[in-house]
C-alpha cells in the first residue's frame, strides 16, 4: 500500500509577533524560522516518517528556490515527482505567530494552481486498489475532481484536507472516503458547527469525517456515530502544520492497524500534534521518524471506535 499525495509544496518564513496586526497596522517581528512546508509538502513528509510508502507530486518555478526545496526533500523519505512551471516563482509562505501560538499564513499559489489534469493525473498511471491518494485545498477545481474522480475509479482511498476552503469543495468532499477538516472549513462548507456540521457532512455521503478544533480536541464521525477525542496538553508556540501532523499520523495509525480510522488514530495524531505545536516551523516542527515510530508504537489511551 502506498500514499500518493498531490498538493504544493513552499518555502516558509515564520516571524514571531506579540499580537497579530490589524489592518494598517506596522508592527515588530523576529525572524524565528525558515524551511520547507506547503500542505501537499507537510503531509507527504509526516506520512513517510510515520513508514508509508509515499510519492508526492507537486510544482515548482523555475528559479533558485526551486533547487531549495528538491534539496530538502531529498532528505525525507519519500519519492518527490515536481513538475517544473516556467516563468514562474517557486511557492512561498509567510507566516505570523504571536505570543498565543495563533497565526496568520499568506501562501501564493502561482505554481500549485498551474498544475492541470494533464500534469497530476500521470501520477496515478501505477496506483490501484487501497492505494491512498491524499489531497488538500491549493490545487484547482479541475485538477481536483479530476484527480478524486480517477482515485475512485482506480478503488484507491481517497483523503481530502479542504484548506484552503472554497465552496466547490462541498461537492467534492461527497466523493471521498475520509475527509479531515477544523471548525472554520466545516462552517464555511456547511454552515454549521461542531456536531451539527459533522452529522450534516455523514448525511451528505462523506464516508468518514474528522474534524478539529484544536485546544478544544477532535470529532471523529462515521456511520451514525459522532465521537469527541480529546487534545492533548501541550505549550503552544507555534500551531503552523499541526492540522496536517494530526491528520497524517492519524492515517499511518490507522493503516498500520489495518481497519477504519478510530479514536485511537485520532488519539495519536492529538499526541503528534501536540509535539508539533511545541516548536516553531512547520516541516521542522513536526515528529522525527523516531519520534513519530514512538507515537505510533504507544498502547491508544482510548480503543474504542467509532
Amino acid at each position: 500500500m502506498r500514499a500518493i499525495v498531490i498538493g504544493n509544496v513552499a518555502l516558509d518564513e515564520t516571524f514571531a509577533v506579540e499580537a497579530l496586526p490589524q489592518g494598517g497596522e506596522s508592527i515588530f517581528g523576529s525572524h524565528r524560522h525558515a524551511g520547507l512546508g506547503g500542505k501537499g509538502a507537510n503531509q507527504a513528509v509526516m506520512l513517510a516518517r510515520c513508514g508509508l510508502s509515499v510519492r508526492l507530486r507537486c510544482a515548482v518555478g523555475d528559479d533558485v528556490a526551486s533547487e531549495t526545496v528538491r534539496s530538502l526533500l531529498a532528505v525525507e523519505p519519500l519519492t518527490s515527482d515536481l513538475h517544473l512551471v516556467p516563468a514562474t516563482a517557486t511557492d512561498r509562505s509567510i507566516i505570523l505567530s504571536d505570543a498565543t501560538g495563533a497565526n496568520v499564513i499568506v501562501t501564493t499559489t502561482d505554481c500549485a494552481r498551474a498544475m492541470r489534469p494533464r500534469d497530476a493525473l500521470p501520477a496515478l498511471d501505477d496506483a490501484g486498489a487501497g492505494d491512498l491518494l491524499v489531497l488538500q485545498g491549493n490545487l484547482t477545481q479541475d485538477v481536483t475532481m479530476a484527480l478524486i474522480d480517477a482515485g475512485r475509479a482506480r478503488d484507491m482511498t481517497v483523503v481530502f484536507n479542504p484548506s484552503p476552503t472554497r465552496i466547490w469543495m462541498s461537492e467534492a468532499l461527497t466523493r471521498v472516503d475520509l475527509a479531515f477538516l477544523n471548525e472554520a472549513e466545516a462552517e464555511l462548507l456547511t454552515g454549521l458547527r461542531g456536531e451539527a456540521a459533522v452529522a450534516a457532512m455523514l448525511r451528505a455521503g462523506r464516508g468518514i469525517v474528522a474534524l478539529t478544533s484544536g485546544g478544544g480536541g477532535a470529532l471523529l464521525g462515521r456511520g451514525d456515530e459522532i465521537v469527541h477525542v480529546p487534545a492533548r496538553p501541550a505549550k503552544v508556540v507555534d500551531t503552523t502544520g499541526a492540522g496536517d501532523t494530526f491528520q497524517s499520523v492519524a492515517i499511518a495509525s490507522a493503516r498500520r492497524r489495518g481497519g477504519p480510522l478510530a479514536v485511537e488514530d485520532l488519539t495519536r495524531g492529538a499526541a503528534a500534534a501536540g509535539l508539533a505545536v511545541s516548536r516553531f516551523g512547520s516541516l521542522s516542527a513536526m515528529p522525527s521518524v523516531a519520534e513519530a515510530r514512538a507515537i505510533l508504537d504507544h498502547p491508544a489511551m482510548d480503543d474504542r471506535t467509532a
